[in-house]
């Protein structure tokens, strides 16, 4: 059964831009796990291409906001730009992995499994590097709440960089 990925508030930045870009890429990817998920795909017919389609534009739509996110860091200088530009280069490169085996293995329904790779992919950045940044830049700014709000996604960071391993 699908599990699908919804935004919650807890994952905001405070960011207004960013935190649209991630509600964006989230619906995205549940979007591509209701059409594709195995009870979609029993009564779909068409382009076996469709799935591995659809999460190349997921790519893209991730390498587009990679860009902007690193042109808002570079907008307050923030000093760990090259660490989050080299996180944002792995994960891309683990993401083109993971469609080049998927293309190999002629990859048509987005199971269970499938899903919880992306979904994991995805969390872990928002809900890691991303809100460490976030952390800096209202260190910047003085809002002196929202760094501690921001710390409290730490654990899912761990738990994930841990099984990349």
């Amino acid at each position: 059964m699908t599990r699908l990925l919804t935004w919650r508030d807890e994952w905001s930045l405070d960011i207004e831009l960013l935190d649209q870009e991630h509600r964006a890429l989230i619906e995205q990817l549940a979007d591509i796990c209701l059409r594709f998920c195995p009870e979609a795909s029993q009564g779909r017919a068409g382009d076996a291409n469709a799935l591995l389609d659809a999460l190349t534009q997921l790519g893209e739509s991730m390498r587009e906001h990679f860009r902007r996110e690193e042109a808002f860091m570079r907008s307050f200088d923030y000093e760990g730009i090259g660490e989050h530009q080299c996180e944002h280069a792995v994960l891309m490169a683990e993401f083109t992995a993971l469609l080049r085996e998927w293309r190999k293995d002629g990859l048509t329904v987005f199971d269970e499994t499938s899903q919880g790779i992306i979904r994991d992919w995805l969390l872990a950045h928002i809900l890691g590097a991303d809100r460490h940044f976030a952390e800096t830049y209202f260190n910047l700014v003085g809002d002196a709440a929202v760094p501690e709000r921001l710390a409290t996604m730490r654990p899912y960071q761990s738990s994930y960089q841990a099984s990349r391993r």
